[in-house]
């Protein structure tokens, strides 16, 4: 596995890194909380997402109707973008809930190509200004967080980030801000289409089990 270093810059007092905990991997990854964090979110989000579903079922087949009369594919596709390009704390399957109705097929593909460009894109916004000094300040505490994720897994952390808690956005942007070749992490975003498909029957799947429950 090849390492990916930074250049190294005179630090100056600006230099100093901007305090976060998106993600500590100082130490090196371990696989099997990482799974059973991976399994127990997702039997979190498939009963949490059911009982939501089971309290406001009308108020969610109405603002997913309201959706897609006032945003459409266009809309979720740009959300979605939004989300897997740029640092924010938020992930895209907070709209799954209230897009149940819509034809899943179409959904999925759309939310799937938009998330693999939304990483890509930041992938190459890190890459392309971290030579810019408020950027480099900005993103300093990025490099030492991850870089030891990238040297030990590659593009491979990418495809890790993009199917489990590992946040998506955070790790394309640490490979670009350590250079990690365009092609492979491309090809690595695809983890997302599998992630979409999975959680949204998860999602899907706990609405049915609340529902039958209740009933």
């Amino acid at each position: 596995m090849g390492k990916y270093k930074l250049m190294k810059k005179e630090e100056t007092k600006l230099d100093k890194p901007v305090s976060t905990t998106a993600l500590d991997t100082d130490q090196p990854l371990q696989w099997r909380p990482l799974i059973l964090k991976t399994l127990l979110m997702a039997a979190v989000i498939m009963t949490l997402y059911g009982v939501f579903a089971l309290l406001f079922h009308d108020q969610m087949e109405k603002t997913g109707l309201w959706l897609g009369r006032e945003l459409g594919y266009g809309g979720v596709a740009l959300f979605t973008f939004f989300v897997d390009a740029v640092i924010i704390p938020t992930t895209t399957d907070v709209i799954f809930p209230f897009l149940m109705e819509w034809n899943p097929y179409f959904l999925l593909s759309v939310m799937s190509a938009a998330s693999i460009l939304g990483g890509f894109s930041g992938y190459w916004l890190a890459r392309s200004f971290n030579h810019i000094h408020f950027v480099h300040r900005v993103t300093i505490s990025y490099h030492k967080r991850g870089e030891s994720m990238i040297n030990s897994y590659g593009a491979w952390a990418v495809v890790i980030a993009g199917f489990t808690p590992v946040p998506f956005s955070t790790i394309c942007w640490i490979a670009g801000l350590l250079e990690v070749p365009a092609g492979k992490v491309l090809l690595a975003c695809f983890s997302r289409i599998p992630r979409m498909i999975v959680y949204y029957f998860l999602i899907k799947s706990g609405f049915s089990l609340i529902e039958r429950f209740a009933g």
